[in-house]
């Protein structure tokens, strides 16, 4: 398991896409709904446009991603790890499905379990 992804919670999703990769210079990887995904050297810096009225304070959430999620999440629910969701489907690219689910750390920092598999 490796850190894969930080998303940050963006409120103008058009201004952030401009200013991390026309001001910062980071490249475009793809789009998919309110989700942008840039090129951040090895870690995607995903920006994620959120409601203005998100309940949830946290603006960054950090990303693991696992060949195989299934068995990742099992293992890591059996160790106490706190998840708030359980492991589905939040983005598609056609072939593939990412599966996550989120979890807090005693700190309540927001963090995930992510892992591509194979559509049915």
């Amino acid at each position: 398991m490796q850190i894969a992804r930080i998303i940050l919670r963006v409120s103008d999703l058009e201004a952030s896409t401009a200013f991390w990769s026309e001001t910062v210079g980071l490249t475009m990887i793809s789009e998919s709904g309110p989700f942008l995904f840039l090129d951040g050297g090895g870690v995607q810096l995903v920006l994620n446009e959120a409601e203005a009225s998100m309940a949830d304070e946290s603006v960054t959430e950090v990303v693991f991603e696992s060949d195989d999620v299934k068995s990742a999440y099992g293992e890591l629910a059996s160790r106490g790890v706190p998840f708030e969701v359980k492991l589905r489907p939040v983005t598609s690219d056609g072939q593939r499905d990412l599966l996550a689910a989120h979890f807090r750390d005693p700190d309540g920092h927001l963090a995930s379990l992510t892992g591509w598999v194979d559509k049915p």
